[in-house]
């Protein structure tokens, strides 16, 4: 072979590794976009009708629906759901919940309804909040028994003026403060949820009557 056409070769070689490894780079960029989309994704919402069953199930022993660490008075023909595989969450709000109430909050809790978890439990500063500070309660339905934890929510003002979401479990005292943010939106419900997965995480976000919004963080409840 020439010294030409050894050249000849080793440009040809060149520009196929040169197309190659931009394909390859390409790849893995889309590859990693959809493994994204996959991870990180909007969490499905039960219609109205799909959620009714549900807050039926939870409401069907009053005492332990109203037995709350603090008093909760929920409307069950309101449930909001979302549900990702066998994980779920569902809110139920305060009856005649209104945002007159919302902005006159003072430094004492204001019930605004309840969220139910299922496999699931809130976490604080990162980490899951252990079983034994929840409200765990047994839920049955269709013949079977789902122990789910129950956590009452509030709102109040902190000293400072600014309007903060309680999360409570089994104690008097909440176990998640968030702050809450304003928002102006339009929503059919008193209370909204909405999640995205990210990992092993969830993050949720409470919205309450298209004027106040919170958002806090889950993962798996280890029971």
């Amino acid at each position: 072979m020439s010294g030409a056409d050894a050249t000849s070769v080793q440009n040809k070689s060149k520009a196929i590794r040169k197309i190659y490894n931009h394909s390859m780079k390409r790849f893995i960029v889309v590859i990693t976009l959809l493994t994204s989309l996959q991870i990180v994704s909007a969490q499905e919402k039960l219609s109205r009708e799909e959620a009714l069953p549900y807050a039926k199930a939870v409401s069907a022993d009053a005492k332990q629906l109203n037995g709350t660490p603090i008093a909760t008075d929920v409307d069950a023909q309101q449930p909001v759901a979302i549900k990702d595989a066998d994980y779920g969450g569902m809110v139920l709000p305060q009856k005649n919940l209104k945002a007159e109430t919302i902005a006159q909050a003072g430094e004492t809790a204001v019930p605004i309804g309840q969220l139910w978890l299922q496999k699931l439990t809130p976490m604080r500063n990162g980490e899951a909040i252990a079983k034994d500070r929840l409200r765990l309660v047994t839920v049955r339905a269709e013949g079977e028994e789902v122990t789910a934890p129950q956590c009452a929510l509030a709102v109040r003002r902190k000293a400072g003026g600014n309007l903060e979401l309680l999360v409570y479990g089994k104690s008097k005292e909440p176990m998640l403060t968030v702050a809450l943010k304003p928002m102006d939106a339009i929503q059919s419900m008193p209370l909204d949820l909405t999640a995205e997965r990210d990992g092993d995480v969830g993050n949720l976000t409470l919205k309450i009557l298209g004027k106040y919004q919170a958002t806090f963080s889950v993962t798996e409840l280890d029971l």
